[in-house]
Order: structure tokens, then C-alpha cells, then sequence
């Protein structure tokens, strides 16, 4: 079956307006793996060239054409009429009329392509580069811009999501002009038969120039095959938001609603700056927070500490487990981290947390501890109390520690299966980084007859064993075995373990999940410390 007509008439090739990812410059040559028998080569070529035109010079940009901007690369140096600038684009030999976005660096004694994204639109916004991405830290280290590469490292593609660029070209007075030039060529062994008269079309739509033939092959394809090309020339203009929030400092339109009372009623986000009350949120808030890059999570007593995407607000957990922030510390984020909070905010339930709310109104901050800020300390103790005693480390370094410790807290036990979830980090922190060797030597015990070494848990009892009475040993590390028990429900579904490691974990199941998270840290800890003052 042939390739229809159609695809080499380009009728599918959409408009760059309305594109989740605007191709700021596209030059890429791909060869496509034939779909079927009688292809013996299918191409597709695309290439985009931009230049954000300023408002004043409209009417000269509508007149650019593909010869005018092109994908061929941009030159810096002196013209007979003066200096000429690789950043911005010329209407006219001496007349600029706006920016080339891209710069595309050519070393000609390297053959080597290098774009550049225009620095001005990189500070602007604020942009940070890593690698072949730009990211904005500000705003949860979104992806802004993107450069992709072929399988030579040569740039095919570099790309920019449209709202940053929107918000950039309305602070500066632009429009982003596109000329494109896309082609689609196939060899095949017979000849197709499209209903072109005299087997080639041309027409000319709107802003639109299209054209194909097809026919016997002429060099390099053999003559006893046959080639089709079709091709299309596009202008067209993608328009900026008219908003520039991060970059002029327009006002957001687009308020995000918060529930301050129990029967439901609401208030704008930017509406919070004078209201002295608090908003309530689900606990689930946090893991959607902490997936940004940037977020963070730290602790001032058992209940309280600070939250955020991106800034940091003063929170605090009540008898619930809901999350209390004061009204006009979510006012005073930025929209795109307002939407997140709002997102899980509930109706007022359970008063506020009563360590925040004696922090904040009371000005006698708690001298709690949380569990979570005592995870590293505990780990570290008991690693110095094993070596001073033994001589050697009892864990293993691992580089995930950050990570994990990042991860276990007790707002982890609010998702689904995620007091499970919070078990395995915790299990990873600890019990998979004991080295069994260096426990079991003290012990002198004879080699097992199946070869096998007993497991973490099982190693230490012994080693506590030796220290103190079998019944004891046993009773101290019963919140471990509890503790990877609840491990091993999260890697075996349907485990009738969960009930007993969560009774041996000191977890209440009839507490609120993020509380449970809590119960089975504070476990943890405890039982780490406990150890560490046997071993020692």
C-alpha cells in the first residue's frame, strides 16, 4: 500500500501557536524505518527559524520570508555600513527589528554547531542552566527551555514552554516570528499514483506555500526507482500572553480560592494578607511539595516546622493530623505555589495545631523534638558506638542516605500503603546497611551448615545477647523485626504481617495516618538509642 497523498501534501502539520513546547529553533533531518515492503528510503525534513519582533517593526516582520530567516547560522562582525550584531535580527542591511532568540555559533574549522539561548531572556527570567536544560528555581526549578541533540551532538532542536515565553515577549513589546520550511521525501520501487496533474501539485493558502512532484529518480536515487517530494513554506506569528507576571510584575488574574470556615466559604489567595486565621490542609500536601526540586521540609519542634515548594511557610500538625498554616503566610506565596496548597486544602477540622498556635500567638515556642530531625543523630550514634566498641563501622556507606532521610517523615504514612512505603525507607537507612560480617565477628559462632548468614535483625539480637540477658535482647529489638515486617507487607501484597510489625512498631492503627508516621519514627529512634547504650 502506498503512502497516501496527503502526507506529502504537509496537511497535518500543526500551527506553533497552541503547542505545549514552542520550537524556538528545529533543523533535523530524520530518516524514518520504511513502514512496509517497496519503500526503500523515507526522510522527513524540519526546519523552523524565529525572531521575537518588536511591535513598533510588525509591519516589516509580516514581510520576512524563509530566504530572510533561515536555519543557517548567524554571523557577528563588521558589514561596509557598520557593526553588525549576531543577537539581533535585521529587517533591512542596517535596520534591526528584533532579537534572534537562538544564536547559532558556527566554527567553521570544527564544523561545529553551538546555539545559544539569548542571556537576555536567560536573566530575565531567571533561568538556570543544567546540562541541556534551562530550569527556573524560583518556581519549583520548573523546565523552562530545552536543547535536544542527534546522535552526533549536533543541536536539532531548542525549545521553550510557551508561558515563560509569553510573559518575555509582553515585557518586552514582542511577538515571536516563525518561518519553517518542512519536506517529506520517499524512493520507492513503484511508481504511486496520486491524482497531481502531470504528477506534481503547487498551491498557495493563507500563509501557507506548498509543492510536490513525483517521478522516475534522478541522481543519487537510481533511475529504475521513484522519488516523491513534497514540501511546505510557513510564516506565521505566535502571539505573547499579554500578562507579564514573573518579569514586569503584572498581577495574576488567575487567583487561587482557599475554604476558611466550615460552611465552605472562600477567599482569594491574594485576598489572605489581612485575614488572622488559619487554613487547613490535607497531609498529603506534602509529597506533592517535596517532588519539587528545591522543596524542603524541616522541623522547629515535634509538630511544627517549615514547608514549601519553593519558600518556606511556618506549619504545624493537630490532634488530626491536618496541617495548620496561618492565612496570610499562604497569601504571601507566589501563584503557581498557592495552586499546589489549594489543591489539598480541607474545611476546618481539629482547631489549630497547639505547638503553632503557641508559637505564633502565644510567642512560647515548644521544646519538642521531632522524630525526623533525630533520624541522622540516631544513625550516626549508634555507627560511633558499635566502632568505638568494636573497632570497625556497623553501617555501610551509601550515597541514597540523603535521599532517604529527605524521604522519612511522618507525612509519608498519609498516602495509600504509605506507612508501608515509610517502613522501607526507613529499613533501607538502617537495617540494609548493617554490616552482618562485622557484626557477627565478636561472636565467634560457628559457620551455619547451610552457609547462610542470618539477617541484619537476627545478627544484632545475638550481638545484644551477648550483652545482656537472651529475654531482654529480644524485647529491645522486637521495633525492628515490627518495623521490617511492615517492609515486607510493602513488597508482598495481602501480608498478614501488618497488624503484628505495626503492634512491634509502637504504631496506634486507630491514629491518623500522618500520626502513625510519627509513631513508627519515634520508634525507630527510640530503639536506635536504646542499642547504641547497650552496644556502648
Amino acid at each position: 500500500m502506498p503512502i497516501v497523498q496527503r502526507y506529502f501534501e504537509l496537511r497535518d502539520v500543526l500551527p506553533l501557536q497552541g503547542r505545549p513546547w514552542i520550537p524556538l529553533r528545529h533543523d533535523a533531518d530524520v530518516v524514518i524505518v520504511p513502514p512496509e515492503a517497496g519503500i526503500v528510503e523515507l526522510r522527513e525534513y524540519t526546519g523552523i527559524a524565529t525572531a521575537a519582533i518588536f511591535d513598533t517593526h510588525r509591519s516589516e516582520g509580516d514581510k520576512v520570508v524563509w530566504s530572510d530567516l533561515g536555519v543557517g547560522p548567524h554571523r557577528g562582525g563588521m558589514e561596509p555600513w557598520g557593526y553588525r550584531a549576531s543577537d539581533l535580527f535585521y529587517g533591512r542591511p542596517t535596520q534591526p527589528i528584533g532579537l534572534n532568540l537562538v544564536i547559532d555559533q558556527y566554527l567553521e574549522d570544527e564544523h561545529l554547531h553551538i546555539w545559544h539561548l539569548h542571556p537576555d531572556l536567560v536573566v530575565a527570567l531567571r533561568l538556570l542552566r543544567e546540562g541541556d536544560c534551562w530550569f527556573r528555581p524560583e518556581e519549583g526549578w520548573a523546565e523552562v527551555a530545552r536543547l535536544k541533540q542527534d546522535a552526533e551532538d549536533r543541536p536539532i532542536l531548542l525549545e521553550i514552554r510557551p508561558e515563560f515565553l509569553g510573559d518575555y515577549l509582553s515585557a518586552r513589546g514582542m511577538a515571536l516570528y516563525c518561518s519553517s520550511y518542512h519536506q517529506r521525501t520517499a524512493t520507492t520501487i513503484d511508481k504511486p499514483v496520486y491524482d497531481w496533474p502531470g504528477d506534481a501539485f503547487a498551491e498557495v493558502r493563507g500563509r501557507d506555500e506548498r509543492e510536490g512532484r513525483t517521478g522516475p529518480g534522478r541522481w543519487p536515487t537510481p533511475s529504475d526507482q521513484y522519488r516523491t517530494m513534497g514540501a511546505m513554506w510557513r510564516t506565521e506569528w505566535v502571539q505573547p500572553s499579554g500578562l507579564s507576571t514573573r518579569i514586569r510584575g503584572d498581577k495574576d488574574p488567575h487567583t487561587t480560592s482557599f475554604i476558611l470556615e466550615n460552611d465552605g466559604a472562600r477567599r482569594s489567595g491574594d485576598s489572605l494578607a489581612g485575614v488572622s486565621t488559619w487554613l487547613y490542609f490535607d497531609p498529603t500536601v506534602v509529597s506533592t511539595l517535596m517532588r519539587h526540586r528545591g522543596a524542603s521540609l524541616h522541623w522547629y519542634s515535634a509538630e511544627t516546622g517549615g514547608l514549601g515548594a519553593s519558600t518556606g511557610v511556618h506549619f504545624g500538625v493537630n490532634r488530626l493530623g491536618l496541617i495548620t498554616v496561618f492565612a496570610k503566610d499562604i497569601g504571601a506565596l507566589d501563584p503557581w505555589e498557592q495552586r499546589l496548597w489549594s489543591a489539598h486544602n480541607v474545611t476546618p477540622d481539629g482547631g489549630v495545631a497547639e505547638e503553632l498556635f503557641a508559637a505564633q500567638m502565644d510567642v512560647t515556642p515548644a521544646s519538642t523534638i521531632a522524630p525526623e530531625s533525630q533520624l541522622a543523630a540516631a544513625l550516626a550514634e549508634i555507627d560511633a558506638a558499635f566502632s568505638g566498641k568494636y573497632g570497625v563501622p556497623l553501617l555501610r556507606d551509601d550515597q541514597a542516605v540523603p535521599r532517604l532521610l529527605r524521604r522519612a517523615h511522618r507525612f509519608q504514612a498519609a498516602e495509600a500503603d504509605g506507612l508501608l512505603e515509610l517502613a522501607k525507607e526507613v529499613t533501607r537507612l538502617f537495617m540494609e546497611r548493617v554490616d552482618v560480617d562485622a557484626v557477627l565477628a565478636p561472636l565467634n559462632l560457628p559457620k551455619p551448615k547451610d552457609g547462610r548468614k542470618p539477617g541484619s535483625n537476627k545478627a544484632l539480637e545475638k550481638l545484644l545477647g551477648s550483652l545482656m540477658p537472651g529475654n531482654d535482647a529480644s524485647t529491645m529489638m522486637a521495633p525492628l523485626f515490627g518495623i521490617y515486617d511492615l517492609r515486607l507487607a510493602d513488597a508482598h501484597l495481602g501480608s498478614s504481617n501488618i497488624a503484628s510489625g505495626k503492634e512491634r512498631a509502637g504504631v496506634d492503627d486507630t491514629a491518623p495516618a500522618a500520626m502513625q508516621g510519627r509513631q513508627l519514627l519515634d520508634t525507630f529512634v527510640a530503639t536506635l538509642r536504646q542499642i547504641s547504650a547497650a552496644i556502648a
